[in-house]
């Protein structure tokens, strides 16, 4: 791999993490939220509101996945690489700045989710963007590698997060977050997404979508030819991504679960998730460069038979052991979950044309986090609370790992690969 493309990984990289510090932040926040937006005298009862439009985020994605799919083929890769980040930057400041509905009634409330659908629409350019521009810019022998690296720094948003979580939990007190402390890492989402909006406009356009300029090989509406010649491959690509939705859900959901659910201090539950995105961010990255030299569909069926057989146990053992067994908890999902985060993004990239490319992925991917990963924290604390099922996210987890390896099994990498990225 060249110094110049070694650069394109780390600039769309850096984009990543700075753009998933803005999207994952509402999660991480959401018991402040829940406190602002959508108070009620019972605080569960809240965070199931607040979860419910977390879950609209998600479920404006294939949204964004169509629209910035159809700019990236039709227009080119960066131009909607770039707009997207752009997008979620506004919303999240706009979010910061939002006045509490105690103070303007609903309306606040009404706007939250209104911004919430932004960011929603705005991330679903952003992964697919990143996996297609890796893909057409890096040589076939290390798109594992260098996927890993851009999917380990788009967890590090994660980590970004929980590690401002941490910070500011630490420095304030209770009432200092609630009453403006929360709004700070939204601020800062801004400033950090203006950033990442002026990296990516400053990045090169790939090669391929060049070539295809140059050839005529771009359709006037790319979402139409990918429903013609590749519905089968669009519908595989939704089941492939149940278990990478459900492991990020997951983490995002786990400083509410603490704090919630076992009682933790919330500066406790934030330590965790910030050591727990940052082991799942390292296991990414390392076996995204394991999966250049084995089978990609074989460390995919590994991690999600992992996720059928453990789920349930690593969830019940946390309740009888308590605290100490936390660690072993966040390592046994980051190990799992970096195996699967490594190796399904190219997989399910190099299953699509170049001319309908970051359409395909945009679709099928944003449609499959949106089904299954935005509702998971819904329906965590929806039968947490109305059926007292504390291992409910073992259970989706099950559910979820199943549906993948259903999808590996018939899983088949198209003969129309591009020469270029095959």
């Amino acid at each position: 791999m060249t110094k110049k493309q070694y650069n394109i990984v780390k600039l769309t990289a850096l984009g990543g993490t700075l753009e998933f510090y803005d999207f994952t932040i509402y999660a991480l926040f959401a018991p402040f939220l829940s406190h602002h937006f959508f108070a009620n005298t019972n605080p569960m009862v809240g965070l199931i509101n607040t979860f419910a439009v977390f879950a609209l985020g998600y479920l404006a994605r294939p949204l964004g996945g169509i629209f910035f799919g159809h700019l990236g083929d039709r227009y080119g890769r960066k131009s909607a690489f770039s707009l997207a980040v752009f997008m979620m930057a506004v919303a999240t400041l706009l979010m910061g700045c939002l006045p509490s509905s105690q103070s303007m009634g609903i309306v606040p409330s009404l706007i939250l989710i209104g911004l919430r659908l932004v960011q929603g629409f705005s991330v679903g350019g952003e992964i697919p963007g990143a996996v297609v521009f890796i893909l057409e810019h890096i040589p076939k022998t290390r798109h594992g590698f260098s996927i890993g690296l851009v999917f380990m720094c788009i967890t590090l948003g994660n980590t970004l997060g929980a590690g401002v979580g941490l910070l500011l939990t630490t420095i304030l007190n209770q009432q200092q977050m609630m009453a403006w402390g929360w709004r700070i890492p939204f601020i800062l989402g801004f400033l950090l997404g203006i950033i990442s909006y002026v990296i990516r406009r400053k990045a090169m356009e790939t090669p391929v979508f060049i070539a295809m300029k140059q050839e005529e090989k771009i359709y006037h509406v790319p979402i139409l030819q990918l429903l013609k010649s590749s519905r089968k491959k669009l519908l595989t690509g939704f089941l492939l991504t149940a278990v990478p939705a459900s492991i990020i859900s997951l983490f995002l959901y786990l400083p509410t679960y603490l704090t919630s659910i076992a009682k933790m201090e919330i500066s406790y539950a934030y330590w965790i998730n910030f050591i727990s995105f940052l082991s799942f961010a390292l296991m990414t990255s390392l076996f995204g460069r394991v999966s250049d030299y084995v089978s990609r569909k074989k460390l995919l069926t590994v991690g999600a038979l992992g996720l059928l057989l453990l789920s349930y146990f690593l969830f019940y053992q946390l309740t009888v052991c308590g605290e100490w067994f936390i660690w072993v908890f966040v390592l046994g999902f980051s190990v799992l979950g970096g195996m699967i985060n490594g190796s399904y993004a190219v997989l399910l990239a190099q299953s699509f044309s170049g001319p309908i490319r970051y359409s395909g992925v945009g679709f099928s991917y944003s449609l499959g986090i949106a089904l299954f990963g935005g509702v998971a924290p819904l329906v965590f604390t929806w039968f947490i609370h109305f059926f007292n099922l504390i291992e409910a996210p073992a259970f989706y987890l099950l559910g979820c790992a199943a549906i993948t390896l259903t999808a590996v099994g018939c899983y088949k990498l198209g003969s129309s690969l591009d020469p270029n990225v095959a």
